[in-house]
């Protein structure tokens, strides 16, 4: 019975001790040791990549025939009138006879100086020059025919005006003419006028000398008379 209760008494001891190993909480683990980690090396930066354009396209030849008469027009409009004639002879002695064998450029060149001058002969012979260029087919004169007929119907333009404001000039100096004739006819007329007035007109006129009796002509006899049949 003793044996009993002591076995008992025993079980309960191992029961409450394991309930308080169940309670109590297991140990922290110890902190695991911190291992400085050295950094990493800072790499230099890449030098930037040099892009390069590429080179630009070549300029139209359209582009450079009209650039370059422009800058012309623009040096020519500032010379005077005798420089203008020199820089004229300058471009005759590059032109030859037939403008299609000379260089395109010199030939617009000439045109447009000689169409600067503004004088009548000038001007028809820029037309001349220009438009064998605006009416050919050749393959290296086409950067310069949409230029050639620009300036060609400017100068057939020009040509029109002077020949109206030279015709309006002619009939203008006709007018005068008339003008003047029909002052000098009143003048005349004014002067017999007053040549009549300044007569004296009181008394009897003086009598001048008596002119010579007209001789008498002989008489002419008279036609026959016709036959009878």
């Amino acid at each position: 019975m003793r044996v009993k209760s002591v076995l008992g008494l025993s079980s309960s001891v191992v029961g409450v001790l394991l309930l308080q190993a169940c309670m109590t909480p297991p140990p922290k683990p110890a902190p695991a040791p911190v291992t400085k980690v050295a950094p990493a090396p800072v790499e230099a930066p890449a030098p930037p990549k040099v892009v390069v354009p590429p080179p630009p396209p070549p300029p139209e030849p359209h582009d450079v025939a009209a650039r370059r008469l422009l800058a012309y027009h623009e040096q020519i409009r500032q010379l005077s009138p005798q420089d203008l004639t020199n820089e004229i002879n300058r471009l005759n002695a590059a032109v030859s006879a037939t403008p299609t064998a000379a260089p395109p450029d010199a030939v617009l060149e000439l045109a447009l100086a000689l169409a600067q001058q503004h004088n009548g002969g000038d001007v028809a012979r820029a037309v001349a020059l220009l438009e064998p260029i605006a009416r050919s087919s050749a393959p290296e004169l086409a950067p310069w025919q949409p230029l050639a007929r620009l300036l060609l119907g400017r100068v057939l333009e020009q040509r029109r005006l002077e020949e109206l404001v030279n015709r309006e000039a002619a009939r203008n100096r006709d007018q005068q003419r008339t003008l003047q004739q029909l002052n000098e006819k009143l003048e005349a007329l004014k002067a017999i006028e007053r040549s009549m007035s300044s007569r004296p007109t009181g008394g009897a006129p003086t009598p001048g000398p008596t002119p010579p009796p007209a001789s008498t002509p002989p008489a002419t006899p008279a036609p026959a008379a016709p036959k009878a049949p």
